[in-house]
């Protein structure tokens, strides 16, 4: 199934600057878009998708890696990914080097977010939720929390995010257990790598 592989849970974003962590009772609407200095481009809309909007179960184990560039230099980042949603909620922990860096409950009205402490503060939790969303949720449901302005193509093997007609993420799935994200307003790629476990129990 080409939709269980989650867009960027690890996404470079998470370096970009932002505003402290969400906690409890911080909802939001359906979609909303970051403010940006006059002259820059507009962020990509953050997705707030409700988890029942999803229309099945998963649960997920994936390996991920991050090409982008950062302070003038090229990185490279990889984790693991580990994700549990149903129609009552949206969890996720990312894990890097062994330890776990974030966890994430989404229950459509709510987002809890525990952080370790030696997380970076430059953690986005709530882009790393949108990203999963714009890559598995149903393109309808993501088409009807857009912004005005932006759309979204969806095809067999390729989802493409546009403002206008620029195109701002192009994802493809070149296998049921691939995704490739290149978000080329941020300048970063991903390859998300679903575990063939994981593959099984999402297509149940």
């Amino acid at each position: 199934m080409r939709r269980a592989t989650l867009l960027a849970l690890l996404v470079p974003a998470w370096l970009a600057a932002c505003a402290g962590p969400a906690g409890p009772g911080s909802a939001a609407p359906m979609a909303s878009t970051p403010g940006a200095p006059p002259g820059a481009p507009m962020p990509v809309p953050l997705l707030r998708l409700p988890p029942a909007s999803l229309g099945r179960a998963l649960t997920l184990q994936q390996s991920i890696s991050a090409d982008f560039m950062h302070a003038g230099r090229r990185e490279h980042r990889e984790l693991q990914v580990l994700l549990e949603a149903n129609a009552r909620h949206t969890r996720l922990a990312a894990i890097g080097g062994g330890q776990v860096l974030a966890r994430l409950d989404w229950d459509g009205a709510d987002l809890r977010i525990t952080r370790s402490p030696w997380t970076p503060d430059t953690v986005q939790p709530e882009r790393i939720l949108s990203d999963l969303q714009l890559s598995v949720w149903p393109a309808e449901a993501i088409r009807g929390a857009l912004p005005q302005g932006w759309t979204l193509d969806d095809a067999p093997a390729q989802r493409r995010l546009r403002q206008g007609d620029e195109v701002v993420v192009d994802i493809r799935y070149p296998d049921p257990a691939t995704t490739l994200i290149e978000q080329r307003r941020d300048g970063y790629r991903l390859t998300i790598r679903t575990l063939p476990a994981a593959i099984s129990g999402a297509d149940q």
